[in-house]
């Protein structure tokens, strides 16, 4: 067991690095509410800006071919304001399905500089064929998808020309 001191001390190392951190694209005055879950070395947080205010999240990230594959699959819930990232090296035409997944889902398409595209919202379709999938597509070149339980983006108004803002910096995970 560590004496206190350094866990205090590793505590207060912690927290004055989450705090170095900055957006790579959007509005750096955008912060994250009080209520915000902290940032994990697995997650990251961000902000969706909008007409009706901000919302900040907190996203698992999936920037490997296999993590992208995996998605949320086999998940039966998802904690409030808590979702998933797709990173993508490019910008590109994106399609999404929901193979093996239980939670319905708001796909938020996002371009390179932040904006969202478009918001489709996908009902769950576990144990369906490859081939009777429903696609979600982006309304143009992508580089990044948000995934949040369905409802999310009704509840905060976020829609295509909304912007988000991530707080950490996908590139150096």
């Amino acid at each position: 067991m560590r004496p206190p001191s350094l866990v205090i001390v590793a505590l207060a190392l912690a927290v004055a690095l989450a705090g170095c951190s900055q957006p790579i694209f959007g509005d750096e005055n955008a912060t994250p509410s009080a209520d915000a879950a902290d940032p994990t070395d697995e997650n990251v947080t961000a902000t969706f800006v909008t007409d009706e205010g901000n919302a900040t999240v907190s996203l698992e990230v999936a920037d490997t071919s296999e993590e992208r594959e995996r998605g949320l699959m086999y998940r039966q819930s998802l904690p409030d304001d808590h979702g998933m990232v797709f990173v993508y090296d490019d910008a590109d035409d994106r399609s999404f399905w929901m193979k093996n997944t239980y939670v319905p889902l708001d796909m938020i398409f996002v371009a390179p500089d932040g904006t969202v595209l478009n918001v489709e919202h996908a009902e769950p379709e576990p144990n369906t064929s490859t081939a009777d999938l429903e696609r979600y597509e982006s309304d143009g070149p992508a580089q990044y998808v948000v995934e949040l339980e369905r409802g999310f983006a009704n509840r905060t108004g976020v829609d295509a020309g909304s912007e988000i803002v991530l707080h950490d910096d996908l590139h150096d995970r």
